[in-house]
């Protein structure tokens, strides 16, 4: 019986493969480099999600770690796009937390995402555009309980972890709050994420996956927070 082979690392070729993909960004270019892309990234892939995994459950974090929601089709939606072109240019992973993920995999949910361009590479957490349900669950556990929430955001760990917050427009009225409350700034936004960048090839160090459970640990009071006002 063969054994199942276990991730060690990224292929740095994969740089050159988008790079010359930026170049060549069609359906011919793609199908006669495609046994690279089946090999190198499409199946390394699964291998690194399967590896984060167990890697998660080794350190007794909620975090999911699946195929049909960790990886993202390399396929762009080109339904309602000036951008014609067929194909991504880079590569994501995404790990949502919580035990049941795979119920809401249709939504936004807080969790841990890795980014790799030739242009950028960054780890991000929190929730990025929730659904309005849920924005408006996550205002309410903002307004109750700020304290809590901005321990989190200034613990010292989790600073170092995520230095840098992803800034969507905020708005200027929030229905039920007003400008003078303690936590406005934070109810007031469309989103709570925040991010670190990563150097450009640390998609091919064979310490990313380590790399990424330290930051799921640092963000998991975060992950926790957001999740349990969504799903309160």
């Amino acid at each position: 019986m063969k054994a199942t082979p276990e991730f060690d690392r990224f292929n740095p070729e994969i740089a050159v493969f988008f790079a010359e993909l930026s170049k060549n960004n069609s359906k011919e270019w793609f199908d006669a480099n495609r046994k690279f892309y089946e090999k190198e990234i499409k199946d390394k892939s699964k291998l690194f999600i399967g590896e984060m995994g167990k890697r998660f459950s080794g350190n007794n974090l909620r975090y999911i770690s699946d195929p049909k929601i960790s990886m993202f089709r390399i396929n762009r939606d080109i339904r309602f796009s000036k951008n014609k072109e067929p194909y991504k240019t880079n590569l994501g992973f995404w790990f949502p937390y919580g035990n049941d993920v795979l119920s809401f995999a249709k939504k936004p949910l807080p969790g841990i995402y890795f980014h790799f361009s030739n242009e950028e590479s960054f780890i991000a957490c929190g929730i990025h555009t929730p659904e309005s349900a849920d924005l408006k669950k996550i205002r309410a556990a903002l307004a109750n309980d700020f304290e809590r929430f901005e321990s989190i955001i200034g613990n010292k760990k989790f600073k170092a972890a995520f230095p840098k917050e992803m800034t969507e427009e905020s708005v200027t009225r929030v229905q039920g709050y007003t400008k003078d409350h303690p936590a406005f700034n934070y109810i007031a936004k469309k989103e709570h994420a925040f991010f670190i960048d990563t150097p450009i090839d640390s998609l091919f160090s064979p310490d990313l996956p380590e790399i990424l459970v330290e930051k799921a640990k640092a963000s998991d009071e975060l992950h926790n927070f957001l999740y349990t006002a969504i799903t309160d």
